[in-house]
């Protein structure tokens, strides 16, 4: 049989240290970077149970690599690829439900990426912790954490970072029903995204393509649906149907959790038939991910949902989403 090309590949798993030669050179950088990208891509694909313990169990062995013989010679590198496994760990212990591991694993990807001033890598971790935050409506510190990243983004030069921190901000902006602020936040994204099509795109941002803006551009306005004005429904949906159609199989998890969105939009505009064929599919495609944010993810739907218990369609819809649990929470290992 041959080997699933999203799987660790033998002698890289979370059993074998790094470092191995006892001196630190281009090559460890070079094995560093390429494990975060491989958990990277079952993050976005299955979710973070697919990938955090092996994240979290090689992080002391990435971190010890700074303090080796060598290290000063790709300190650069070396730095950027420590800070970001940290900032994969954070990630997929927060799709797990793990938020104190998460903040810490964020925390540490501050510090390591502001010892190689890497100041873009760290605009990427403050929007995380931003998004940490919004996830659980604490919207005051997730807009502390996006001014941080804006900050660390213009200090980078790097118009994809700031993109990245004004999408997201527009999201929380929407959460508070800021309709105006959310204009002004999703054109400067707008502008900062169209100055970056020639920046080189690292690692930890790519993700955020012109399908990924898109998507986040309908999911604030959704979000302006429910907090400001209905109508702004009818132009999410048109957003996220075209985001849903761009998502890969690869980035699974995103393609679910807009999904969820699209659905909304249609309860929020009275296409009740339609937001339960859509809802259904959502939670479709929730179960088969190991992510636990998909559950705080599919509340609001159930709640628009059961709104609308009188249809038969929503009334099944909102049990469906009470009994639903993802594919592996992984809650019974310890995230460190």
């Amino acid at each position: 049989m041959q080997p699933d090309s999203t799987t660790p590949a033998e002698g890289s798993g979370p059993d074998r240290p790094w470092n191995v030669r006892g001196r630190v050179v281009m090559a460890d950088v070079d094995s560093v970077v390429a494990f975060t990208a491989v958990l990277r891509a079952l993050d976005h694909r299955h979710g973070g149970g697919r990938c955090r313990e092996a994240a979290v169990s090689r992080l002391p062995s990435a971190l010890a690599l700074l303090g080796h013989p060598g290290a000063d010679v790709v300190s650069g590198p070396l730095h950027a690829a420590v800070a970001d496994l940290h900032n994969l760990a954070g990630w997929s212990c927060f799709d797990t439900g793990f938020p104190d591991a998460a903040a810490r694993h964020f925390r540490t990807a501050l510090t390591v990426a502001a010892r190689g001033d890497h100041t873009s890598l760290a605009s990427n971790v403050y929007y995380r912790l931003g998004r940490l935050s919004l996830h659980h409506n604490d919207l005051g510190r997730a807009m502390t954490e996006f001014r941080l990243g804006e900050g660390a983004a213009a200090a980078a030069g790097s118009a994809l970072a700031g993109a990245v921190i004004f999408a997201n901000r527009a999201w929380a902006q929407a959460r508070m029903g800021r309709s105006d602020d959310v204009a002004m936040s999703l054109a400067r994204a707008r502008d900062d995204f169209v100055r970056a099509s020639d920046e080189p795109v690292p690692a930890w941002a790519a993700f955020f393509t012109a399908t990924d803006f898109t998507a986040i551009t309908g999911v604030v306005y959704t979000e302006l649906a429910r907090t400001a004005d209905p109508r702004y429904a009818g132009f999410a949906a048109a957003v996220l149907s075209t985001a849903v159609n761009g998502y890969g199989p690869g980035m699974a998890r995103s393609r679910a959790f807009s999904l969820i969105s699209f659905a909304i939009c249609h309860l929020l505009d009275d296409q009740v038939d339609a937001a339960v064929e859509l809802g259904n599919e959502a939670v479709d495609r929730c179960e088969v991910l190991t992510s636990t944010r998909a559950v705080e993810r599919l509340r609001p739907l159930r709640d628009e949902a059961a709104r609308r218990r009188g249809h038969p369609g929503a009334h099944a819809l909102v049990e469906r989403i009470r009994a639903f649990r993802p594919a592996s929470s992984a809650r019974g290992a310890v995230a460190t």
